[in-house]
């Protein structure tokens, strides 16, 4: 069992299964609906957590009645949660999401996480006691500046969840030892994939890999970039499929080389989206 300490975004997430994409001004019932925690860093650790290791989660819910939904959600699959806002009663960060079921795609309407903070007392030198990799998404930056420094003298791998750019990551990115990047990662003045992966590099960031959804990763290791291929599904859910592959890339990597980590978690994600949900795959023994 290997432990993992996951700092990020944590929501509540409210989703529904639709027979198709609502026209303007439509109403449309539901096939479906299911409610759970959301959020990079969150889906990543219930993933993590879901190969038998223990998963740590640092982020703000707080004590308002809707947050019981995710604090349930992480209870249930094994992830300690460290519940860390600076304004325990306000509302989560909520998500209003809709999944279209002819082709697995989703929409997704979410509050404000801009002025979300933590306590400044929410990390200490002993965070990271015993504990095998880091995996940040950006988010509450000054906490994962603070967790990255502290994480390199130790030597654990620190993993960046690049789902976006955000203001303040060139202070992040020269800690980073893994940048697995969606292709909307765009650093400044970055229009490719190319581009990306040489800024990244002038961060000293040597492993890089940037998913295309369901085309092959593109991936930058040992001074090579190659193509990792991505296992084809016919998907019903897409949903969270990015998150649940950092998850399970924080489980491979552990026990193996870049390329093929980046590779079985790829079969793991897409595998995710063969069922509603981003908690059905657990379930399926095989996976696991």
């Amino acid at each position: 069992m290997q432990k993992g300490v996951f700092l990020g975004l944590a929501t509540a997430d409210i989703v529904y299964y639709v027979p198709h994409h609502l026209e303007h001004n439509q109403k449309l019932k539901a096939e479906r609906q299911l409610a759970y925690a959301g959020g990079p860093a969150t889906n990543a650790a219930v993933a993590f957590a879901a190969f038998g290791n223990q998963a740590t989660l640092i982020t703000g819910l707080g004590q308002h009645p809707l947050a019981h939904v995710a604090k349930a959600d992480l209870a249930d699959h094994k992830v300690t949660l460290l519940d860390s806002t600076d304004q325990p009663r306000r509302p989560p960060v909520l998500s209003a999401i809709i999944v279209d079921l002819s082709t697995g795609d989703r929409s997704v309407v979410y509050s404000n996480t801009d002025l979300r903070k933590l306590r400044q007392d929410c990390i200490n030198e002993f965070t990271l006691e015993y504990a095998d990799i880091l995996m940040l998404d950006g988010y509450y930056l000054p906490q994962a500046l603070q967790l990255a420094r502290w994480a390199k003298p130790q030597r654990i791998p620190v993993v960046l969840d690049g789902g976006s750019w955000k203001e303040g990551l060139e202070e992040l990115l020269p800690l980073v030892d893994y940048a697995i990047c969606s292709s909307a990662f765009m650093p400044p003045g970055c229009t490719s994939a190319n581009s990306v992966i040489a800024a990244l590099r002038e961060y000293g960031i040597e492993h890089i890999a940037i998913t295309r959804d369901g085309d092959s990763i593109i991936a930058h290791a040992q001074g090579q970039i190659s193509e990792v291929p991505v296992m084809p599904v016919k998907p019903v859910d897409t949903l969270g499929a990015g998150d649940i592959f950092h998850g399970a890339f924080c489980h491979y990597i552990l026990e193996n080389d870049f390329l093929l980590g980046l590779e079985r978690a790829g079969e793991v994600a897409s595998l995710s989206c063969t069922s509603l949900g981003t908690r059905a795959w657990i379930e399926q023994e095989k996976f696991v």
